[in-house]
């Protein structure tokens, strides 16, 4: 007998708090495993944007009294000497952060499997994603040129949903290549459209949308938006003034908008804000999808109460272990 639609419907939600459950159990875990990746891109941006306002700010002097970068190549080289070492830790993070999108994906699997779990070796899960890392990069070409270059991009946000179990495939199915993981996802979404479509405006919902507007608001009440926004607003402030009365010209012709340094930087510190609420929801929507993922794979979508207590259990018994 055929199943109902509505068992589709609740399958998503089963998956999706299930999800929520083993991300919790495994929340010091999965924190240990982004922190350098996020906080590592966030420190060192915001110390060479720091250098380049001190740099900007005290170019005159520095010049005076150091007559060795008066020349503007002499200052540009001293700049990027200063900046490197940021530069090259903003790279090593950024790295870590898409292997480590890939890897969480192993981890969610490994937890969720039928095996007993005792230690999870994410190094091991890393090392799987970097012994075919050229595959990976062609991997990233491709979305990226799928998604975010015209005229391609005014298709994206369907073909994201079509896309979305891509490094899924990829990081749980080894000898699938770049091309290969894209193509299966598509059928495999297209066979499971509504279901995928469901995970994806919870996950958008709630690590995009809900979850970024609370930390926002939050941080606004204590005041660190607008500590933030102050620092901001400093380094702004050295862009000449004509440039914002061209660009609010612009705006006047299309919509009522002016735009300031304030206003500005008070969307910078709101938009960093928010980028480091939906970074560290990361392993979390990862959860959803490789779940998601694990279900499809056995071409059904079914009830998940019994499989959600069965993957709490292995998970509890693994922390103990």
């Amino acid at each position: 007998m055929a199943k109902k639609k509505s068992n589709n419907f609740i399958g998503v939600f089963q998956i999706f708090f299930a999800s929520i459950k083993t991300y919790f159990l495994y929340f010091d875990e999965c924190l240990s495993y982004i922190d350098f990746p996020i906080f590592g891109q966030l420190v060192s941006l915001t110390i060479m944007f720091s250098l380049l306002y001190f740099f900007c700010l005290n170019e005159e002097n520095i010049r005076n009294y150091l007559p060795l970068f008066q020349s503007d190549k002499n200052y540009f080289i001293l700049v990027l000497i200063v900046l490197l070492p940021f530069l090259i830790i903003f790279i090593k993070a950024l790295f870590d952060y898409i292997i480590t999108f890939s890897a969480l994906n192993i981890l969610f699997y490994t937890v969720s499997n039928k095996k007993k779990v005792k230690n999870i070796d994410f190094k091991a899960n890393k090392g799987v994603i970097k012994r075919r890392l050229l595959r990976y990069i062609v991997l990233m070409f491709l979305l990226t040129l799928i998604l975010c270059i015209p005229p391609l991009i005014f298709v994206s946000p369907v073909a994201w949903i079509f896309l979305c179990l891509t490094f899924q495939i990829f990081a749980l199915e080894p000898d699938t290549s770049a091309t290969g993981a894209i193509s299966r996802s598509i059928v495999m979404v297209r066979n499971n459209f509504i279901p995928t479509l469901i995970m994806l405006i919870l996950c958008i919902s709630t690590t995009y949308i809900f979850f970024p507007a609370v930390f926002v608001w939050f941080f606004n009440k204590i005041l660190l938006i607008k500590y933030m926004s102050l620092s901001i607003e400093q380094l702004i402030n050295l862009m000449p003034e004509q440039n914002f009365k061209t660009v609010n010209e612009l705006l006047a012709c299309f919509c009522n908008i002016s735009i300031n340094p304030e206003v500005i930087s008070k969307y910078v510190a709101q938009t960093v804000i928010s980028g480091m609420i939906i970074a560290l929801s990361l392993p979390f929507r990862c959860c959803c999808f490789t779940n998601m993922y694990r279900i499809f794979d056995n071409n059904t979508i079914k009830e998940y109460s019994k499989e959600t207590d069965e993957i709490i259990k292995r998970a509890t018994r693994s922390k103990k272990g």
